[in-house]
């Protein structure tokens, strides 16, 4: 169960944060872009998740990866460029998010990425680290996906 104030706990309007800490044997998270994840080469024990909108190609990724979850959603937050026809983060997305850190919470390091690292990718890593108890300290920018993934967070509690 996630705690009532959690969405206002997380809202910050500004860039401002602390990125993730290294404590052994706990999960890391690490929010990348589209640019960086080309050259990111996975250590080891890393899984990805990739976001990319319906406007946009995969990311192209290096070989490596212990698992993959690929999302596609567009950019539906106060910093995305308004588009007609933007489809927003679905419960479904949700959902799989939710069950695919569950089963690798005991690897070294999920990283998130999506086109800048900004927005959606860095907001799911703010809630996963709320919700999963690891250390990882950003703002939340795209409330749209706060919202549904707190939601379908308590859901499945």
């Amino acid at each position: 169960m996630l705690p009532r104030d959690l969405p206002r706990r997380l809202r910050h309007d500004g860039y401002a944060g602390v990125g993730p800490e290294p404590h052994p044997g706990v999960l890391q998270l690490r929010v990348v872009s589209a640019t960086k994840i080309r050259r990111y080469v996975p250590g080891g024990d890393e899984v990805l998740v990739s976001i990319c909108s319906h406007m946009s190609e995969r990311a192209r990724i290096q070989h490596g990866w212990v698992d993959t979850l690929f999302l596609v959603f567009d950019d539906t937050g106060a910093f995305a460029v308004p588009r007609v026809g933007a489809q927003g983060m679905t419960p479904a997305d949700a959902i799989a998010l939710l069950r695919f850190v569950e089963r690798h919470r005991t690897r070294h390091r999920l990283v998130l990425q999506c086109e800048a690292g900004v927005s959606r990718s860095r907001s799911l890593a703010a809630v996963i680290s709320q919700v999963f108890q690891l250390p990882y300290r950003w703002t939340v920018l795209n409330h749209d996906v706060l919202a549904l993934m707190c939601r379908e967070a308590d859901a499945l509690a």
